[in-house]
């Protein structure tokens, strides 16, 4: 190709360069020993095609479509050079070549006349504005349609799309956006539904082992079509399911079907022939070991392992902490589950709060801002918490958190002076003879300690507790706080040593330094003093929690911790949790 250079003009010889610069870069590659992915490669730079299409797809218009399909066929070129890699490594450039060759499908002018016979594949969102005359939505299952998990959530989009529409992104909870989800795939389904002229089939499964179920639209959809029906003469007929199948015809399904013929064939003195020969085929199917044939795999049947309560009179005073009394005024159920290994304590949201408690007690003693923030960098290092951009937000946050704690300390200072921290509280509160409550016959016995513990300018005692938490309650959640009235309680019983019986406590705050303010430093909660009429009035409330954690038996409450609560899988009170249902 060399003689012809000097033949041709510049315009003419300069594509030929550009052939002979990217065939003589593939052939070094070659005589380099290089790999087909290295070959592809310096063929590619040495074309210099990147510099040009990219720009061009940027730009957009006719040439940057261009570009783009350009580049598209470049990266699938790629892969299938990695691929033929990977199975072939010691396989030639030649080869390679005829392997690409032999992939390529020659367009036959002939498809052209059979494109009215194809089928259209495309989402629900694609199928705004268009019409067939027959459309199938397959796949409408439960969790797929609808599908309501969290979109964007490492962006917060929803919060950012609220922010744009002037909607505090705190006023919109968690279940008015599954809500609003749900609502968003209703209309979806339903638009998808609406592009059949003359038939729709909509098709769904279920496995029988719960993988797989139909979504809960599939009724809706029948029942609007079945009004449809009823209105129109016109429309097209509704094929319902046939009313004899009653199950899945799969393993699973007819085990339970056979567990429930057995089950209501013996409420009588002798069990029914059905329930007989149901009992002689789960028999059958138990020898072959298959799941929930035998009776010791089914829910309900096993009786309860005790009756016996957690604690007796004859123990003493029922002992609790502030921390629990909250708990079990909330929930009693989550109180014993996550006191029994409910609750993972290496959670990252756990080891960050128990460093800044510890070093917010350092920052209230002699240690210097320098050495609490050097301190909380070393013990960092030594703290797993996964991604490490997750251990830098986290550092950062803890740090934050130490930095409104010292303001907040500065800040309180004109109405607070400090008493200690770290107090111990012990406080014992007797039973209430004569009174018929089964709580009042209970001892409650308070041990914890105060974060802080203050003093007001009368002298009164004022409780601190210092929170680590994000969300901040209200005003009048805080008022009624159980743990803060706890400590004031075991105050005025005397439980803190240097307050004798009886003192009149000061109030109470919660200090939350995850939330910083521009003038107490930190978020704050005020309790008020429990005035004598509002201390008989929580010792009812301790002895009613005291009584709650005996058990045997634990009630689960609805209340503003279900959203975040680990446990709804083991609560009966959700919808998660119901594995046993007791007619």
């Amino acid at each position: 190709a060399a003689r012809y250079d000097d033949e041709l003009g510049d315009a003419e010889a300069r594509p030929l360069r550009r052939v002979r610069t990217v065939v003589g870069a593939a052939r070094a590659a070659i005589a380099a020993r290089n790999g087909v992915e290295m070959v592809l490669w310096e063929a590619w730079q040495a074309s210099g095609l990147e510099h040009r299409w990219s720009p061009a797809a940027l730009r957009g218009g006719p040439g940057g479509e261009q570009a783009d399909r350009d580049l598209d066929a470049m990266l699938a070129l790629f892969e299938a050079a990695e691929s033929f890699a990977d199975n072939l490594p010691s396989a030639s450039v030649t080869a390679f070549v005829e392997h690409i060759a032999a992939l390529a499908v020659p367009r036959d002018s002939r498809a052209q006349a059979v494109r009215d016979e194809a089928v259209t594949i495309c989402s629900a969102h694609a199928a705004v504005g268009r019409e067939w005359d027959v459309v199938a939505v397959p796949g409408v299952l439960d969790g797929l349609w609808p599908s309501l998990r969290p979109r964007g959530s490492i962006l917060s989009t929803g919060a950012l799309v609220d922010l744009l529409d002037g909607i505090d992104p705190e006023a919109v909870d968690t279940v008015a956006r599954g809500a609003v989800a749900l609502a968003d795939e209703r209309r979806l389904l339903l638009v998808a539904c609406s592009r059949a002229r003359r038939r729709l089939l909509v098709s769904a499964v279920e496995d029988g082992s719960g993988e797989a179920a139909p979504s809960r639209f599939i009724g809706e959809i029948a029942a609007l079509l079945g009004q449809a029906a009823e209105s129109d003469a016109d429309e097209p007929e509704v094929l319902a399911v046939d009313p004899g199948i009653d199950r899945v015809l799969a393993l699973p399904s007819l085990v339970a079907a056979l567990r429930a013929e057995v089950l209501a064939g013996v409420d009588g003195e002798e069990p029914t022939p059905r329930a007989v020969a149901a009992a002689d085929l789960l028999a059958r199917l138990a020898d072959l070991d298959i799941p929930g044939a035998h009776p010791r795999e089914w829910f309900g049947l096993a009786e309860a392992s005790t009756d016996d309560p957690l604690w007796v009179p004859a123990d003493g005073p029922r002992r609790l902490s502030p921390s629990n009394i909250e708990s079990l005024t909330r929930c009693s159920l989550r109180w014993v589950l996550e006191g029994n290994g409910g609750r993972d304590g290496d959670q990252a949201p756990a080891i960050t709060g128990t460093l800044v408690h510890t070093l917010v007690q350092a920052l209230a003693g002699e240690i210097t801002p320098d050495e609490a923030t050097a301190a909380l960098r070393g013990i960092w290092d030594r703290v797993d918490t996964g991604a490490d951009w997750f251990s830098r937000r986290e550092l950062d946050r803890a740090e934050k958190m130490l930095d409104n704690f010292r303001a907040w300390l500065s800040a309180s200072r004109d109405e607070l002076s400090a008493v200690g921290t770290e107090v111990p509280v012990d406080a014992e509160l007797a039973p209430e003879p004569g009174s018929d409550e089964p709580s009042a016959a209970v001892g409650v016995r308070i041990v914890g300690r105060i974060d802080r513990l203050e003093a007001d300018h009368t002298g009164r005692p004022v409780v601190v507790d210092v929170k680590t938490g994000k969300t901040v309650p209200s005003k009048e959640v805080a008022a009624q706080h159980p743990q803060l009235a706890a400590y004031q309680l075991a105050l005025h019983l005397g439980g803190v040593d240097g307050f004798p019986a009886g003192v009149q406590p000061g109030g109470g705050e919660l200090v939350y330094v995850a939330s910083p303010n521009n003038t107490t430093g930190a978020a704050v909660r005020e309790q008020q003093p429990l005035t004598p009429e509002l201390i008989d009035q929580w010792k009812l409330i301790l002895r009613s929690a005291a009584h709650a954690s005996i058990g045997p038996v634990f009630t689960a409450t609805h209340n503003d911790g279900c959203g975040h609560c680990g446990l709804v899988t083991s609560c009966p009170a959700q919808l998660t949790g119901r594995s046993v249902v007791d007619d």
